[in-house]
C-alpha cells in the first residue's frame, strides 16, 4: 500500500471509529470488534500504538471487559488522530504525544467543579466515579474544618495514598485539592 492509500485508510478508519464510538461506545461486542480491527491494522504501522492498553481478561465480568475495550478504543482513536496530525509519520510521533500530554495542571481547584467534572466523565466506570466523588466530599469536609493545617494534613494523608493508586490523569486533576489545607 502506498503512502497516499495508507493516509486515506487512516482517515477512513478514524471516521468509522468515531461513528462506531458515538453509536455503540457502551456495547462490549462492538467495542471488541473495533478494538481487534484497530489492533490488527495499526500495531505494526504506528509506533507506540499499543503501549499502555488495558489487558482484557476473558474471565472478567462483561461490564469490566466493556470498560477495558472502551478505554483501549478511546486511546487507539486518540493515537490514530495524533498520527494523522503528525503528518502520517512515525518520525517525531513520541515527541508529539508527549507535547499533547503536557497540559497545565490548574492549581486553583474547586471541589464542586471536580465532582461535576468526574460525574460527566464517560471513560471511567460508575463505581470509580462514585468512589472519587465520595472521596472528594470527604476531602472537602476536612479542608473546610477550622483546625491547624498540620491537623488537616494528618487527616488528608490517607487520600494521598488512595490517589497514588489512580490513573495519572485522574490523580493530576485531584492533586491540587491538597493545597486547600492551607486555605479555607
Amino acid at each position: 500500500m502506498d503512502k497516499i492509500d495508507f493516509c486515506r485508510k487512516v482517515d477512513e478508519d478514524i471516521d468509522r471509529s468515531r461513528k462506531t464510538w458515538d453509536a455503540y461506545s457502551y456495547d462490549a461486542e462492538k467495542m471488541s470488534v473495533l478494538f481487534r480491527y484497530l489492533m490488527s491494522e495499526y500495531k505494526s504501522e504506528i509506533d507506540g500504538f499499543c503501549v499502555g492498553l488495558s489487558v482484557i481478561q476473558p474471565y472478567e465480568q462483561t461490564a469490566l471487559q466493556a470498560e477495558a475495550y472502551r478505554e483501549n478504543v478511546k486511546k487507539m482513536m486518540e493515537r490514530l488522530d495524533g498520527f494523522r496530525q503528525n503528518g502520517y509519520q512515525n518520525e517525531g510521533l513520541l515527541e508529539y504525544y508527549l507535547k499533547q500530554e503536557q497540559n497545565d495542571v490548574p492549581m486553583d481547584v474547586n471541589f464542586t467543579q471536580l465532582r461535576l467534572e468526574f460525574g460527566f466523565m464517560d471513560h471511567i466506570s460508575k463505581h470509580e466515579k462514585d468512589e472519587i466523588i465520595d472521596k472528594l466530599e470527604e476531602m472537602e469536609e476536612i479542608c473546610s474544618q477550622v483546625i491547624f493545617k498540620r491537623q488537616k494534613w494528618e487527616l488528608m494523608r490517607k487520600y494521598l495514598v488512595w490517589l497514588s493508586g489512580k490513573d495519572v490523569d485522574i490523580a493530576l486533576k485531584i492533586l491540587p485539592a491538597f493545597f486547600k489545607i492551607n486555605k479555607m
